[in-house]
């Protein structure tokens, strides 16, 4: 008898334990799918603002990028070379040549002061005659 008593309890502590365990469970479960629903949002409000690829949306066509960056360069400035990375949330890579260092510096200004364009970063410089350089940016379009 003391051995039935025995197992009966083991038995009820098991089933005590495998009760709280499924509830456990279900929590983690409800947590888990919370965090799903949750990133499945994010990832679907990411997707409508990217870019399609191999294509641009019309205010980053490169006739506008062309544009912007035409309407910024000083009469002592020559761009030599133009790439555009859309796959790269539209960045630009401009080769540029000025007359001189007063030229270089007129064009950082005006690239820095388009509301077209935002992160300009300037590459190495040399300040003796002539300035040959890349400048890197992001389209920002029409807004900052």
């Amino acid at each position: 008898m003391g051995a039935g008593v025995i197992a009966v309890g083991l038995v009820a502590l098991a089933a005590v334990r495998a009760r709280d365990e499924a509830a456990e469970a279900v929590t983690r479960l409800a947590l888990t799918r919370s965090e799903v629903d949750r990133q499945s949002a994010r990832l679907n409000a990411l997707a409508a603002r990217r870019v399609p690829p191999g294509g641009a949306v019309a205010s980053s066509s490169p006739a506008r990028v062309v544009a912007a960056i035409a309407a910024v360069l000083p009469p002592d400035a020559r761009l030599e070379r133009l790439a555009i990375d859309y796959a790269r949330g539209t960045a630009i890579e401009m080769q540029v040549v000025t007359r001189g260092a007063p030229a270089w510096d007129r064009l950082l200004e005006r690239l820095e002061r388009s509301p077209q364009l935002r992160e300009v970063v300037p590459g190495p410089e040399s300040r003796e005659g002539a300035v040959r350089s890349v400048v890197r940016a992001r389209w920002a379009g029409g807004a900052r």
